[in-house]
């Protein structure tokens, strides 16, 4: 790989026997109106020579109905499987970001293990809120992220697809406004955001979030978030600024000159990544993206092979 060569950070894997496995339990749809995506290594493989990109880090959000029936645990280890194979089959294209049976801790760090030692997962992905109602950075998380720690990991943290917001006040918001173009940035927010004053972020500095959709709102409120540190917790060392700049920010619909100035903003030099949410956003979406990163920040493509650098490594041969 070259310097200028792109890696996608956020693209889905939805395998066509993980469809059939979620239908065989009565779970059709991501969320109300969102069916679960037909996908194959093919289609990403034909995306990323129509647009020049070099790699895919795979991964894949599970239902909250899938999650909380029996056997969820079963159903997230094969469908990593099934993702471990399309890595292996390609080495030089994809990588592997695990799924966790959440919110069953004990199962989740039995698949980190198996995920990393087995699979050798490029790191896993996490929903912003987990279906039994708990956000990322509650308490009792905190085994799960303490192993994620020690051991490095990349986590990708993305909006749960069955999140809906109950602050919007009318009843039906939802179906004027679909829940993915408000409710998922502000999952994504009020996670870090908790994370954030509950000191996970601190507590666990060796894990290397990134977060989905330029990191939802979270660089706009920078300047809030630091100011509310005053009085939500007053007398502590250390900068809001400092501790959201360490986090990665990738770029799937959040591509504009302005949500890309507002990440800017907060990220240091090297933290903001390229990501099309693929396949929920379709090919011509993929290539809007890339060009609108491309046209503010030409050299994104190392910042991926820096965090992920088995993919790039096993690129080079």
């Amino acid at each position: 790989m070259s310097e200028v060569d792109w890696i996608d950070v956020h693209h889905h894997a939805y395998h066509g026997r993980l469809a059939d496995a979620l239908a065989a339990r009565g779970v059709t749809h991501m969320a109300p109106g969102v069916p679960v995506p037909g996908w194959a290594a093919a289609d990403t493989l034909q995306v990323m020579a129509e647009h020049d990109l070099a790699a895919a880090v795979l991964s894949v959000l599970m239902p909250d109905a899938a999650l909380l029936l029996p056997g969820a645990a079963d159903l997230v280890r094969q469908t990593n499987e099934w993702t471990a194979d399309v890595v292996r089959e390609h080495p030089d294209r994809f990588g592997l970001l695990a799924t966790l049976p959440l919110p069953d801790v004990p199962a989740a760090l039995a698949e980190v293990e198996y995920a990393f030692d087995v699979l050798d997962a490029g790191g896993v992905v996490l929903p912003a809120s987990l279906p039994d109602g708990s956000v990322l950075g509650d308490p009792g998380l905190d085994p799960l992220l303490a192993e994620l720690d020690r051991r490095g990991a990349v986590v990708f943290v993305h909006p749960n697809p069955g999140y809906r917001c109950s602050c919007t006040g009318a009843p039906d918001f939802a179906a004027a406004v679909p829940p993915p173009l408000v409710d998922f940035v502000m999952d994504t927010t009020r996670a870090v955001a908790n994370m954030l004053f509950r000191g996970a972020l601190r507590r666990f500095p060796g894990i290397r979030f990134i977060l989905a959709h330029g990191g939802g709102t979270i660089p706009f409120l920078v300047g809030r978030l630091e100011l509310a540190r005053t009085w939500v917790l007053p007398g502590q060392d250390g900068s809001v600024r400092e501790d959201l700049g360490r986090l990665y920010y990738e770029t799937a619909q959040s591509s504009s000159f302005a949500a890309l100035a507002c990440v800017d903003a907060v990220a240091r030099p090297g933290h903001v990544l390229f990501g099309t949410d693929f396949p929920f956003m379709a090919g011509p979406v993929v290539g809007q993206t890339r060009r609108e990163v491309a046209a503010h920040r030409p050299g994104i493509g190392g910042a991926g092979m820096a965090l992920f650098p088995g993919l790039s490594a096993t690129a080079r041969t």
